[in-house]
């Protein structure tokens, strides 16, 4: 059996800042709001139910895909020596695997994982990447996280690039675990 990320009180408090939030929403309806601001509000009300999103973040050839198909016991993401992760890809639990294309390039996909019943993972383009636009979905998803995994490789740890982002994720107040991959590739064969 699965045991809840959040207790009985912080339940409740979601349920009631998302009734605040459709109460709000409804008043806003009768008055002259843009149309942006309406998009945003109604982001915000879906946020809320789903409850925890795990970002992983890293510049491109870290090894993100593959430490997601390392928590999945599975190959399900594409993984290569060249950049793979061209958009944002959000996977959630559904039981069977399942991929489709939505809002802004979003790529929602479904995988029989009992954990993913509570959380949703996120594997994001490559920072420091040629296409800039890769970076760019990645920074405009990172705010949304509830928690930020940074993936670096071990053959080319903290470049500058990645110091730079990783300060942009604190400007944003996110909390940040890195994750130092690949390093099989630093193993003396003769230890």
């Amino acid at each position: 059996m699965l045991r809840a990320i959040l207790n009985r009180k912080e339940t409740l408090l979601l349920k009631d800042e998302k009734n605040a939030l459709q109460r709000l929403q409804a008043v806003l309806a009768g008055f002259d709001v843009e149309p942006e601001d309406q998009r945003t509000l109604h982001k915000s009300i879906q946020q809320l139910d789903s409850l925890f999103m795990l970002v992983i973040v890293g510049e491109f050839n870290s090894g993100k895909s593959a430490f997601i198909n390392a928590l999945l016991g599975d190959r399900f993401l594409a993984e290569g020596v060249t950049p793979t992760t061209d958009r944002i890809y959000v996977l959630e639990y559904g039981p069977t695997s399942e991929r489709e294309v939505g809002d802004e390039g979003v790529v929602s996909l479904t995988y029989p994982a009992d954990f993913l019943q509570q959380i949703s993972i996120v594997d994001t383009p490559g920072t420091n990447a040629i296409i800039r636009r890769h970076e760019q979905l990645t920074q405009e998803f990172v705010p949304r996280s509830d928690l930020v995994i940074f993936v670096t490789s071990a053959d080319r740890p903290f470049t500058e690039s990645e110091r730079a982002f990783m300060e942009r994720i604190r400007e944003w107040g996110k909390k940040v675990i890195v994750v130092l991959n690949k390093i099989d590739l630093l193993e003396d064969d003769e230890v």
